[in-house]
C-alpha cells in the first residue's frame, strides 16, 4: 500500500512541476517587447485647441496643408517599455549613391509604455520619395538595435497611397 501511494505522489509531482515549468515558460516568451508599425500619406491640419493631426489626402479639411507627409505611428503593443530611436529605409536603386536614408526625428527618442503609440512624419518631395516605387522597406529602430519594419503588403498600400495622392493634389 505505501508503495502505491508514494508512486501516486511522484506522479501528482512531476505533473504539477512540468505545468508550472510549461506557465513559466508561456509567460516569459510573452513579457517582451512587441511594435506595431504603420505608415500613411496624410495631409496635417491644426484643430480648434492648437493641436495638429493628420487627415487623408482627398478630405476636404479647412486649413489641411498642401504638402503631403508619410506619417509614421509605432504601438508599443507588448510588455515592456521600448525606446523609439529612428527610422529610415532602404530603396532599391541607390539614390545621391546610398542605398539606405534616415529620417530625422522630431520626437525621438521616445519612450513608448505598453499600450502607448507616437507618430513622426516626414515631407512628401516631388519624386513621391520616402513612399516612391523604389522603396524597398521602412523600418523603425529601438534602443536594442533591432529593426521593426513594414510589412510588404502595409509598403504597398503606402506606394499606392502616395501615387494617388500626388494626382489628387496635381488636380
Amino acid at each position: 500500500m505505501k508503495m502505491g501511494i508514494t508512486k501516486l505522489l511522484a506522479v501528482y509531482a512531476a505533473i504539477l512541476s512540468t505545468i508550472g515549468f510549461a506557465w513559466n515558460l508561456y509567460r516569459d516568451l510573452l513579457d517582451r517587447a512587441k511594435l506595431q508599425v504603420s505608415a500613411k500619406v496624410r495631409r496635417i491640419a491644426v484643430g480648434t485647441d492648437g493641436k495638429s493631426f493628420a487627415v487623408k489626402p482627398d478630405l476636404p479639411v479647412e486649413g489641411a496643408s498642401q504638402q503631403l507627409f508619410v506619417v509614421m505611428t509605432v504601438v508599443n503593443v507588448g510588455r515592456r517599455p521600448v525606446l523609439w530611436e529612428g527610422w529610415g529605409g532602404m530603396y532599391i536603386k541607390p539614390v545621391n549613391g546610398r542605398h539606405l536614408f534616415s529620417v530625422v526625428g522630431r520626437d525621438l527618442p521616445k519612450m513608448l509604455l505598453e499600450g502607448e503609440r507616437h507618430s513622426e512624419l516626414t515631407p512628401v518631395e516631388d519624386d513621391l520619395r520616402p513612399a516612391n516605387d523604389n522603396l524597398k522597406s521602412i523600418f523603425i529602430w529601438d534602443a536594442s538595435g533591432r529593426n521593426w519594419k513594414l510589412s510588404r503588403s502595409q509598403l504597398k498600400e503606402l506606394k499606392e497611397e502616395a501615387r494617388q495622392s500626388s494626382r489628387v493634389a496635381q488636380l
